[in-house]
């Protein structure tokens, strides 16, 4: 059985998740998990894909709290951010964020379409891809 929400508590589903929102709530189901890599100066990243009833996006939980995580787990995330690497949008708690497991494999999500496979780019970037000659607004 799934935990229930706080009162007034609400979840962000996946697709509406835009580029460097922070702080908000979400529910996920992993899907599939990724060997751990280790960044320069020595921590663990535990990277996951996980999904929801509406999309499908990419995990990174930084140190210990990754370790724990196996697929069919469903995560609450209180506290989450959307970040951009290398132009593709990731899921992961934020630096005070809470993370923790409220069920496992009872839950209804979609893989696709998955937002961590679509690359973001800013205005300026948009403007300088546009065609020669073509009228800018």
């Amino acid at each position: 059985m799934i935990a229930p929400l706080k009162p007034g508590q609400q979840l962000t589903a996946i697709a509406k998740f835009r580029p460097w929102m922070r702080g908000f709530d979400c529910e996920v189901i992993v899907l599939e998990t990724a060997m751990p890599t280790m960044t320069r100066d020595g921590q663990t990243i535990h990277t996951f894909l996980v999904a929801d009833r509406t999309a499908s996006i990419i995990m990174n939980v930084w140190g210990d709290d990754g370790k724990c995580i196996r697929n069919g787990d469903i995560i609450r995330i209180e506290g989450a951010e959307a970040k951009l690497f290398k132009g593709f949008m990731q899921l992961t708690p934020a630096r005070f964020g809470k993370l923790r497991r409220v069920g496992e494999d009872t839950m209804q999500f979609k893989e696709q379409p998955n937002v961590s496979e679509v690359q973001w780019v800013t205005e300026e970037e948009s403007r300088a891809m546009a065609p020669a000659g073509e009228a800018q607004s």
